[in-house]
């Protein structure tokens, strides 16, 4: 059990890494302050440390830690794609103007005096 919680914490920090990888090519990454930057990369190596060790809660920590640090990179990451999806439209020629149609309509519903 131990031994493959180990591996587990391994593959998800490998995939934190690899989308943190992805990121930095983000154009969000521009937008993070010198420190976040500092911050970001010591929080990855200390993710590194921690996966070459065999401490399933190490690397954990490591993990929790360094999703923290990314918060801010995600929440840019995620502003940039709405604002690209939405660039040159507003509200009413999003195609969200009117909401969904019922499929039917809705009538009352009866209640019998049985």
């Amino acid at each position: 059990f131990r031994q493959r919680q180990l591996i587990e914490a391994r593959n998800e920090a490998q995939n934190m890494m690899q989308a943190l990888e992805k990121g930095r090519r983000n154009r969000a990454w521009q937008q993070l302050t010198t420190a976040e930057v500092g911050t970001i990369a010591q929080r990855e190596a200390d993710l590194q440390q921690a996966c070459a060790g065999e401490e399933y809660k190490q690397i954990r920590d490591a993990i929790d830690t360094l999703n923290s640090a990314t918060m801010r990179l995600a929440e840019l990451m995620m502003d940039t794609a709405v604002t690209s999806a939405l660039k040159g439209q507003n509200i009413d020629h999003s195609g969200m103007e009117g909401g969904p149609d019922a499929p039917h309509r809705i009538s009352p519903a009866e209640i019998g005096n049985d």
